[in-house]
């Protein structure tokens, strides 16, 4: 029996604990190889490995070895396309399950070739409901949908990752079963990680344990299957691991106050590369375009969907209102001057309006919105991932992100803010009609725009309201500024909800005091 993927030397770190060392690893051909260790042991970090999706030097996770595909040397850059069922399926739930194996058939390798079937017969093949949206599925049927878009994207080996976790022993065994029926069916070499040796090591052909003390993984005889639970450990921290830990854990003020430093010092510079990565990975290549304008509608109905327009209108009402009716309310002496400022007082309104307080007003509400909404759309892709299974497809976690949200930003933000301002004049107009019902709407239609309407008596065909050069500019500046922020903390690496939740908190944070800083060196420029 000949061997897929071989590794040999085999040494995977994860910052100063060794996982493996010098191992080496064999998978046979179109078989199933059930990869067994105890919880903590290192195997999901292997699957990853496997998958091509941690580089060599990483920097929480550092790994070296040399690497064979059938007899053939090959580097950790062209690995054979791997196909992974995630744990947590990394479906994408804004597509339908038919999208979602059809974005798996456009990103294969080899598109040049005719797919071996279409989407429909995938989810025909694997028993998964084509009508029913994906958040609805069962976990079973999220399982199938999850193996057929990772064979839709014809790959050579397909890696399972805890496949049996968190589900009862009937639901386990049947996904255990579906596993050696796709594999019969299909004849994919298969590796399946788990730790759950009792429900897969009947439909394994080979069995390799990750002997976390030995740091190395070895083969178990057939005749031992029965008692790789004696053979499976804790896994144990060294002393020296566990006085880390300790420390790390410390809770005195100093200590609370080093680990503090240390959080901002890495959030400081991993913000900083990024922003000097921004113009490399804000450039508009993307793999298929068909693909860019999903996620661009996606991302445009998150950020500047009907909700948006309801949250600006109602800022635009406030805004207007408040503006109109307290200016003219509480004008001083407002029985003398009144009837004398009245026409200055629209004008100012209608300028500051348009030109200051709506602007600063919408930018900062879509900062906090949009920017937290796209923060925790991105970092529950993040979290449930669906980032890696764009890098098992060979595709750029910007490409269909980054890209389609900084375009739905730049589209939506000068949008969101002209509702906001068509709301606040139109409320303007009502509050003066009905607080001056004497003078009337005329005499507000003929002075509210008065600073802000351009001068048409040299016959200009096409005119532009004054200052809208201005206006535009911070709009774009904010929406720019706030899609970049908002991807880049949710891109980070999230490790729990806690993670998603806070890189919520702060992009509102950081999104709001961008805007802000925005406005302010606009202002200097401007006036």
């Amino acid at each position: 029996m000949s061997d897929a993927l071989t590794l040999d030397r085999l040494c995977v770190s994860a910052g100063k604990r060794n996982l493996l060392q010098d191992a080496h690893l064999a998978f046979p051909d179109g078989k199933i190889t059930v990869l067994v260790g105890g919880s903590g042991a290192g195997k999901s970090v292997l699957l990853r490995v496997l998958a091509g999706i941690l580089p060599r030097h990483g920097d929480a996770i550092q790994w070296s070895g040399d690497l064979q595909w059938r007899g053939e040397p090959i580097d950790s850059e062209s690995m054979p396309r791997t196909g992974i069922v995630f744990q947590q399926f990394a479906l994408f739930d804004e597509l339908s399950p038919t999208a979602n194996v059809q974005f798996a058939i456009d990103h294969r390798a080899n598109r040049d070739d005719a797919p071996q079937h279409n989407a429909s017969d995938w989810l025909e093949f694997l028993g998964v409901p084509a009508s029913t949206p994906v958040a609805a599925l069962s976990g079973g049927q999220k399982q199938r949908l999850a193996i057929a878009r990772t064979l839709a994207s014809a790959p050579e080996i397909i890696l399972y990752d805890e496949p049996t976790s968190g589900l009862d022993a009937a639901t386990g065994k049947r996904v255990a079963e579906l596993i050696r029926e796709t594999q019969t069916r299909f004849g994919r070499t298969s590796i399946v990680v788990t730790h759950d040796y009792e429900t897969l090591l009947p439909i394994a052909d080979e069995v390799l344990l990750f002997d976390s003390a030995a740091q190395t993984i070895r083969r178990i005889d057939r005749s031992e299957w029965p008692n790789v639970a004696e053979q499976m450990e804790a896994v144990a921290l060294s002393p020296s691991q566990l006085n880390e830990a300790g420390s790390e854990q410390a809770t005195g003020p100093l200590a609370m106050l080093r680990r503090g430093a240390e959080r901002f010092l890495d959030s400081t510079g991993r913000s900083l590369v990024a922003a000097a990565r921004l113009p490399w990975d804000a450039r508009p290549v993307v793999p298929r375009m068909k693909w860019a304008g999903r996620f661009l509608a996606h991302y445009l109905r998150l950020v500047g969907g009907p909700s948006a327009w309801v949250y600006l209108i109602i800022a635009g009402l406030i805004a207007g209102f408040t503006t109109t009716y307290f200016t003219l309310r509480f004008l001083p002496f407002r029985l003398y001057t009144q009837p004398l400022l009245i026409d200055e007082l629209l004008s100012s309104i209608g300028f500051a309006l348009y030109r200051i307080l709506v602007p600063v007003l919408a930018t900062v509400l879509i900062a906090a919105r949009c920017g937290a909404a796209v923060a925790a759309d991105v970092g529950v892709k993040q979290y449930g991932g669906q980032v890696d299974a764009f890098r098992t497809l060979g595709i750029r976690a910007p490409a269909y992100l980054l890209i389609p949200i900084l375009a739905a930003f730049l589209i939506a933000t000068p949008i969101l803010e002209w509702i906001a301002f068509t709301a606040s004049h139109w409320i303007s107009r009502v509050t003066f009609n009905f607080s001056h019902p004497e003078i009337g709407v005329h005499f507000w239609q003929q002075h509210f725009f008065r600073a802000i309407t351009p001068d048409t008596t040299g016959g200009s065909i096409i005119t532009w309201w004054k200052g809208w050069d201005w206006v535009l500019a911070k709009n774009l500046l904010c929406g720019f500024g706030t899609a970049a922020i908002g991807y880049h903390q949710g891109i980070t690496p999230k490790h729990s909800a806690g993670d998603v939740s806070h890189c919520i908190t702060a992009t509102v944070l950081w999104t709001t005091l961008y805007v802000l800083v925005v406005h302010f060196v606009v202002a200097l420029l401007e006036f």
